[in-house]
C-alpha cells in the first residue's frame, strides 16, 4: 500500500458564533492543509497519482471556496471550525479523486493547533 501526503494553505476568514472567547470575534488564520491520499497500485510511469494534480485540484478548491474568503459564507455554515474545514476538504477531495482512498485531511489553524478528519470503518 502507497500513503501519498500533499501540504498546501490558504489564507480566510471567520468567526464563531455561540464561542466565548476571541474567536467569536471576525479573524483570520494561515490554514495549513495535509491531504493523505492511499493507492495499492502505480501508473504505468510507477506513480500512485501525480502531486501536481493532488496540488492543482487542492488549489482549484482553495481559490473557489476557501482562499480569501469568508469561510461562514462560502461554506454556507455557521460556525466553520477548523474539523468543519476537515470534513469538508475531505468530501471535496473525495469527489475528485473517486479511485483514490481519501486516508485523511489535517487541517492547522495555527502552526501548534490541528485537527484530522478521517473515515474510519466500524468493524462491528
Amino acid at each position: 500500500m502507497y500513503q501519498l501526503k500533499v501540504r498546501e494553505h490558504f489564507d480566510a476568514a471567520h468567526q464563531l458564533d455561540g464561542y466565548k472567547g476571541k474567536c467569536h470575534e471576525l479573524h483570520g488564520h494561515r490554514w495549513e492543509v495535509i491531504v493523505t491520499l492511499e493507492g495499492d497500485t502505480l501508473d504505468d510511469i510507477n506513480m500512485l497519482i501525480d502531486f501536481k494534480i493532488v496540488k492543482d485540484t487542492l488549489k482549484n478548491g482553495f481559490d473557489t471556496y476557501l482562499d480569501h474568503h469568508y469561510l461562514n459564507e462560502t461554506l454556507k455554515v455557521g460556525n466553520p471550525t477548523a474539523e468543519y474545514v476537515a470534513e469538508w476538504l475531505f468530501v471535496y477531495l473525495q469527489r475528485t479523486f473517486g479511485s483514490l482512498n481519501i486516508v485523511s485531511v489535517e487541517v492547522f489553524e495555527s502552526p501548534d493547533c490541528s485537527v484530522t478528519y478521517s473515515e474510519v470503518e466500524n468493524e462491528c
